[in-house]
């Protein structure tokens, strides 16, 4: 008799030992609240973005990519310098985004970054940069509703950048 009850009360030992383990390993494997959090998208291959748009004159935020058929040019606020040609090298502060509203890219990388202008000519980028900051005045603020084949078109550098695009464009200087 002896014997059954050491049989029985190592089989109540080992079977309390695999449910607490068993409970243990759930407890530790548990997902968190922190894990659904942007963290989550950004282990599932999505980062997130950080940009910010530059001005307060403007916001990035959806439009209907199948109504961009021309380039539009909406002065946001007016320019006092000299007026830029096609030929000229500018400095500016500028922020892109598409038709879903996401920034791709901005000299505003994070809310709490300066602003670091870049120079580039205006003959060497996308064509609706071209065409729509030709004749205005440095220090200006533009907004370009870019058409796919003015911007990018199918040599976008990343998918966020591709089809048709906004941009808020600040004029800072010319050479």
């Amino acid at each position: 008799m002896k014997t059954k009850n050491n049989s029985l009360w190592l089989i109540l030992m080992v079977a309390a030992f695999a449910v607490i383990t068993i409970g243990l390993v759930f407890i530790a494997n548990k997902p968190s609240k922190e894990s659904t959090t942007p963290a989550t998208s950004q282990a599932a291959g999505q980062t997130k973005n950080e940009m910010q748009v530059f001005t307060k004159l403007a916001k990035a935020k959806k439009f209907d990519a199948a109504k961009v058929k021309e380039l539009k040019v909406e002065e946001l606020k007016a320019g006092t310098g000299d007026v830029v040609a096609e030929t000229d090298t500018i400095k500016a502060n500028y922020t892109g985004w598409n038709a879903k509203g996401v920034i791709f890219d901005s000299t505003k990388k994070s809310k709490d970054a300066a602003l670091a202008p870049i120079e580039f000519p205006l003959s060497g980028v996308i064509s609706g940069w071209t065409k729509g900051l030709a004749g205005k005045k440095v220090g200006g603020v533009y907004k370009l509703t870019i058409p796919a084949d003015m911007a990018y078109g199918n040599q976008a550098p990343t998918a966020e950048a591709s089809g048709p695009l906004e941009f808020v464009v600040e004029i800072i200087s010319k050479k």
